[in-house]
């Protein structure tokens, strides 16, 4: 039987989406909201990988934008974007998320309980990612007529093509409106995510945010949470500099934290490279994350020069839907700012 989900797994996951999205994947208290207001509509039913026939399609719901510029998309826009493809004559049995992240770790959640739609844990990625290909699960390497629907306050867009041109006019969309856009897309069978996605990755998320919570907050959450990944504390300082500019609807820039060592952050959104004296020491699009002092994971917002960080590297799992794509050359760090 689907999982029935509680408000304990909402804040479970507000934590272990955020931190499984290194950055990205939206506002963490917007995905809090989003699970709150689902519940409230009528609650969630999340079905495992095993439990959803592998004949349904499934539909991808997503913010997709620079992080740092919301606009005014509301919890409404992603059930219209819903409503869109309907209206279209596109046709779907439940909706996945795109990935994990503080927001989009609860894709499809407020349309699914306010449409009566089942969510399937198998999203696309088990991590954030820049790019609506990254989380496309391979379907950019077959015959497949994409489509796209996107609201935000004042416009809507359906569009269908190739996946790379209707991503591009998502992305347009968003730089024009200054806005994450609420954004549904391309129905794709079950059994296609099972093979091609990441299964059981938003439980977890649930699970990471509940070993997390355990402890509560400050260096040994932080702690709690490397081990439950796999992962390791790498230096804890200051950041001592700090760029950060809108670049083609992509947040872009550069950290520099200095604790017993000094290290440099480069940045697309959530894809970070982290470098020592020059060298790069790890590279997208193995996850990393930078945590506040107190514990809380990383939300650009509130990411100021000489506040104190935490700063941890996790390997990357098998079920954390790693991709090797490539971030484009034109919105890739740079010193100096844009060019």
């Amino acid at each position: 039987m689907p999982r029935k989900i509680t408000y304990e797994d909402v804040e479970a996951l507000t934590i272990g989406g955020t931190i499984l999205g290194g950055g990205g994947g939206g506002w963490p208290d917007e995905g809090r909201a989003a699970g709150k207001l689902a519940m409230e509509l009528g609650g969630i039913e999340l079905y495992s990988p095993e439990e959803a026939p592998p004949e349904w399609n499934v539909i991808t719901v997503a913010a997709l934008g620079a992080p740092t510029q919301k606009g005014e998309t509301k919890a409404r826009h992603f059930i219209r974007a819903v409503q869109l493809l309907w209206e279209a004559g596109v046709e779907f049995d439940g909706v996945i998320a795109a990935e994990n992240g503080g927001q989009n770790s609860f894709g499809g959640w407020i349309p699914a309980a306010a449409l009566g739609l089942p969510v399937v844990d198998i999203p696309g990625d088990g991590r954030a990612h820049p790019t609506a290909m990254m989380g496309s699960m391979g379907i950019h390497r077959i015959d497949y007529n994409s489509v796209k629907a996107g609201a935000t306050e004042g416009a809507e867009m359906v569009c269908w093509g190739t996946l790379q041109r209707t991503s591009n006019q998502i992305r347009f969309m968003a730089g024009d409106c200054k806005a994450l856009i609420a954004m549904a897309r391309d129905p794709i069978p079950v059994e296609w995510c099972l093979e091609h996605g990441a299964p059981g990755a938003i439980q977890q998320a649930i699970d990471l945010g509940k070993a997390y919570l355990k402890v509560k907050k400050g260096e040994e959450a932080v702690k709690a949470a490397a081990k439950f990944l796999g992962g390791q504390l790498i230096e804890k300082g200051k950041i001592i500099e700090m760029t950060t500019e809108a670049r083609g609807g992509f947040d872009v820039g550069f950290m520099t934290i200095k604790g017993k060592e000094t290290w440099e952050l480069g940045y697309v959104n959530e894809y970070m490279t982290l470098e020592k004296g020059g060298q790069a020491r790890h590279d997208v699009p193995r996850p990393h994350d930078h945590i506040r002092r107190r514990g809380q994971p990383g939300d650009k917002r509130r990411t100021k020069e000489r506040r104190h960080r935490l700063r941890r590297h996790r390997p990357q799992g098998e079920d954390q839907g790693r991709r090797r794509q490539q971030v484009p050359r034109d919105i890739r760090p740079r010193r100096g700012g844009a060019r």
